[in-house]
């Protein structure tokens, strides 16, 4: 069968062809487990299919759809498909198993291009003699592209800024998409939140329907041949068709047992007012939050969350490893522990930063601040760590926060005692860290993520503060249950 055939053959590149080839071109080919899921969520149609499958590799996609259309005796007239890849090395597999799949049909034809697919569809889309498609299958490059290179204006001739391959080959492929087509695509989740993708999630909304978003529970399991630890999605769109509910589905891995499904409404995909255009995507277990929209923004609370000013390697000569009289407490991630200041420490870190002109502008007073990390490591259970400043901790009036924080702050003054602890629960709590994980498949906490977050209004996170404070152990049980108060 041309499935095993195409499996053996993913496997010898997978296993044979070298890291650094891999890595040059963003190249990771599909299982065939999940390109005949991805195939599968197409509808039914007796009409003419035009397939593009941009980053074509060995074929295995187009191939899993033209074998669905086989098996379920689709009426389909007529099938066309085009397929890129510019890694010559697979040119004549991928000719060979495409003309094979398609010689299953009367009538049908393909076109195997061995060019940049951005290059040359871009320059045919300006110049409006591009060819449009009905159905769009991909599992596009992950690369990560400069501000200056020629795919990143290969992709503003579509109307997209972006920062990586996959997002600028999905863009093009929108945009070569009929009105009402669709596009199956298995990409990172990466682009559901954070600034850089913000744009390529508005050009999303702006051109498509959100239909079915596929999650894959174990972060390693979809590429696990490649060693791919980016957590994948799989997304289904429809070119300018009204927005409805949207089905989610979610499993372990590529072997699909213990498939569940449910529809939502776009409203949790999308929250209300959420200027980011963050996606969010829920398994069962979080549908349905009602108080939800009772919750209230960092703004509301007159709260702000900042990335830490110093970038220590741009200020090297200033470091110190000891405090000095001439400098002020430099707080870094390793000096948190157990939700607490842990400082000074012997460590590779300094302790300390010489006071000068530039430092200035940039110093807190003491004062109640909350610390939450901007990496995390993938071990780490939770994603939102938050930890806290007194100004007990300190003899001197100043301190520095280094980069790699986020700090929360009024207006680059203290935060009031009670909010301040109150914040300690809530973003602690296992309910917080779910929310985060609704938009966020990666450890990377940005200030922005933060801002996103729901947070209870002022009476509920002082309330939250006061009974913190009279705890003597803090642990997650601790967290939770007073959290849960707030949330039922």
């Amino acid at each position: 069968m041309l499935s095993e055939t195409l499996e053996k053959e993913r496997k010898i590149h997978a296993f044979k062809t070298s890291s650094i080839h891999k890595e040059s071109y963003g190249q990771y080919f599909t299982p065939y487990p999940i390109a005949k899921f991805m195939s599968s969520l197409f509808p039914a149609t007796d009409k003419k299919i035009k397939l593009l499958d941009p980053g074509a590799g060995i074929g295995t996609l187009s191939c899993s759809f033209m074998e669905r259309i086989v098996q379920e005796h689709w009426n389909t007239p007529n099938i066309h498909i085009s397929a890129y890849d510019i890694d010559k090395t697979v040119y004549k597999i991928l000719n060979d198993n495409i003309a094979k799949s398609s010689s299953a049909f009367k009538q049908s034809d393909y076109e195997i291009f061995s060019e940049d697919f951005l290059e040359k569809t871009s320059l045919e889309y300006t110049k409006r003699i591009n060819e449009t498609y009905t159905h769009v299958i991909m599992n596009p490059p992950y690369k990560k592209i400069q501000t200056n290179s020629k795919e990143r204006q290969s992709a503003r001739a579509f109307g997209l800024e972006t920062v990586n391959l996959y997002s600028a080959f999905m863009g093009a492929a929108i945009s070569l998409t009929e009105d009402n087509g669709y596009i199956v695509a298995i990409v990172p989740r990466s682009f559901c939140n954070g600034v850089y993708y913000k744009p390529f999630r508005e050009f999303i909304l702006k051109n498509c329907a959100i239909k079915h978003i596929h999650l894959f529970e174990s972060r390693d399991k979809a590429f696990k041949d490649e060693a791919v630890l980016q957590e994948n999605i799989i997304i289904m769109l429809q070119k300018n068709a009204e927005q409805g509910n949207v089905k989610i589905s979610y499993c372990n891995d590529d072997s699909f047992v213990g498939l569940a499904e449910f529809d939502v409404p776009f409203n949790q995909i999308l929250h209300d007012n959420d200027n980011e255009k963050y996606f969010n995507i829920p398994t069962k277990r979080q549908v349905g939050d009602e108080n939800l929209t009772f919750y209230s923004t960092l703004k509301d609370l007159g709260v702000k969350v900042s990335t830490g000013p110093i970038v220590d390697f741009r200020m090297k000569e200033l470091l110190l490893k000891d405090y000095s009289n001439n400098s002020v407490p430099l707080i870094y991630s390793v000096h948190l522990k157990n939700h607490h200041l842990s400082w000074p420490q012997s460590s590779k870190k300094p302790n300390a930063i010489l006071i000068s002109e530039e430092i200035k502008k940039q110093l807190f007073p003491k004062g109640f601040y909350v610390l939450v990390k901007r990496f995390s490591t993938k071990e780490e259970k939770k994603r939102v760590v938050a930890s806290l400043i007194t100004p007990e901790d300190f003899i001197n009036d100043e301190l520095a926060f280094e980069n790699h924080l986020n700090v929360f702050h009024i207006d680059k003054q203290s935060l009031p005692e009670n909010i301040a602890y109150g914040l300690i629960v809530w973003l602690n709590s296992t309910y917080i860290d779910e929310k985060f994980r609704l938009f966020s498949g990666h450890t990377q906490v940005n200030a922005t993520d933060l801002r996103n977050l729901p947070y209870p209004g002022l009476g509920d996170l002082e309330s939250l503060g006061k009974k913190i404070i009279k705890k003597k152990i803090w642990n997650q049980q601790v967290f939770d249950d007073l959290v849960r108060g707030i949330t039922k």
